[in-house]
């Protein structure tokens, strides 16, 4: 029985692990079936169902297309030992947006569904460069015509001409991400069974390290951390990824989103410190559902990225979870919403609430 999926120290292909197949323009199948969080584990890890999925939706559109929103149902345990059937369905296709609808089969039988929508205008830095270039533009040609920046307001045609700035705003970064110097944090030394790894703060990881907690409702409490796909050589950890194109950022986007959350409830809930170990062994917990927003294309999965998330609600055995996930830079580029259903066996009585 296989304990860990990738040998640490040894680099992964991911166009190889999380790769796909084209039967025809309307289905596709895994290259290799997908992973286990742990031997253990009851089926495939969900983020990687995910990611794929994302991949998927991606080949069925012109290039220029990337996803900006994934609204997707776990619906039975995918199991390790074949890889999964893709079937696509084309909702729409326009100038700027299409829409897909994914299944995730296994034996005949829907594993995993997903509706994506995608893009083609959704960075930024590309709708600011634009901005300024026209601008630019625009300037040099209100002083070939001797014509003062303040336009009169009769000038219809010149004011219609000038360029608009792109206008945003996002969630801040938790607090810790200022209380503590990111690079001294230490890798955490959890197994990493899906090409991710994490930084912890100590206030996430230790109760003591959070007693302000205790006079915070538990739906308003915000946790963060940092993950990251791969990593190069830092602090004696090395599992370089290769092949992660600009597609393959969005399957370790996928990955990523769905990395910890339900994980850490048992710390949420100020029961007992995060577990390191064993963690997945505390409580019985699997995800029902999965949404993800994508706001920006400007991130790099290879990098430490931000993620912050809180627990908004928990009644029938099944928790709510919002995160928000930032790139190397701080900039908020995507959203998780996701239910999970957990057994805590009776460990929520010593919940502080």
């Amino acid at each position: 029985m296989k304990e860990i999926n990738y040998k640490r120290g040894q680099a992964v292909d991911v166009q190889e692990e999380f790769g796909v197949i084209e039967i025809n323009k309307d289905k596709y199948i895994g290259k290799k079936p997908l992973v286990t969080p742990m031997w253990d584990s009851r089926g495939v890890f969900g983020g990687n169902l995910v990611g794929q999925s994302l991949l998927v939706a991606m080949k069925t559109c012109d290039p220029e297309f990337r996803p900006h929103s994934l609204h997707s149902s776990f619906v039975r345990a995918a199991n390790p030992d074949d890889p999964i059937t893709y079937e696509v369905e084309e909702i729409s296709n326009g100038n700027n947006f299409c829409n897909r609808s994914v299944k995730a089969l296994q034996n005949g039988e829907i594993v995993y569904y997903a509706n994506i929508s995608l893009t083609k205008k959704n960075s930024y830095k590309a709708s600011l460069a634009k901005y300024e270039e026209y601008n630019t533009k625009f300037q040099q040609r209100a002083k070939e015509r001797d014509v003062e920046e303040d336009i009169d307001d009769d000038d219809e045609e010149e004011v219609e001409k000038k360029p608009i700035k792109p206008f945003g705003f996002q969630t801040p970064l938790h607090n810790w991400f200022k209380k503590y110097d990111l690079k001294d944090l230490p890798v955490s030394n959890i197994e990493s069974n899906m090409l991710c790894y994490f930084k912890f703060f100590p206030d996430f990881l230790q109760l003591n390290k959070s007693e302000y907690e205790n006079d915070i409702p538990v739906a308003e409490r915000k946790f963060a951390f940092l993950v990251r796909w791969g990593i190069d050589n830092e602090q004696g950890f090395h599992q370089p990824l290769v092949g992660v194109d600009s597609q393959f950022q969005y399957v370790g986007l996928g990955n990523i989103s769905d990395s910890l959350l339900l994980n850490v409830i048992l710390r949420v809930l100020r029961i007992e410190d995060v577990q390191l170990t064993d963690y997945h062994k505390t409580f019985f917990g699997v995800s029902l559902d999965h949404v993800l927003y994508i706001h920006d294309d400007d991130f790099d999965v290879t990098k430490w990225m931000g993620y912050g998330f809180k627990t908004i609600r928990f009644a029938h055995d099944r928790i709510l979870v919002e995160g928000e996930i930032y790139n190397d830079e701080g900039v908020h580029v995507a959203t998780v919403v996701q239910e999970g259903l957990l057994k805590f066996s009776g460990k929520e009585k010593g919940a502080k609430l």
